[in-house]
């Protein structure tokens, strides 16, 4: 019997020309936790989840009253105003969970995700 190696089919070494990529010590900023990261605080994970929760459901307030808008009658500019100014706020709420491991960043995160939407609350009643 004869034993059959594997044929490593990627390169070892990183070729001279190729972007230097993150180490494995630095992961990043924004990512998924891995298995071997410390569970963020309960508190912590409490308090982010209520405030999304406040932020989502305000931007569902602003989707349903511009649905009843716009088969009242709506410009043109309203649907695209609220479109961005909803997508400047769900980002950076999205981006503060990816923190999560951050001390200070989910909290400025979430705190710059409040502006847009009280401008799309603004927007949306103003009409």
């Amino acid at each position: 019997m004869t034993a059959v190696e594997q044929v490593r089919t990627t390169r070892s070494a990183p070729a001279e020309n190729a972007p230097l990529l993150a180490s494995a010590e630095d992961p990043g900023v924004f990512r998924f936790p891995a298995p071997e990261d410390p569970a963020p605080g309960q508190a912590r994970m409490l308090a982010m989840a209520l405030y999304g929760t406040a932020l989502g459901l305000t931007g569902v307030g602003v989707g349903l009253y511009a649905v009843i808008a716009v088969f009242g009658g709506a410009p043109g500019w309203y649907l695209p105003v609220l479109g961005l100014l909803t997508l400047l706020s769900v980002v950076p709420t999205a981006a503060a969970f990816l923190a999560i491991h951050e001390r200070h960043l989910p909290w400025w995160l979430l705190i710059a995700a409040a502006p847009p939407m009280a401008a799309a609350v603004a927007v949306a009643l103003s009409y």
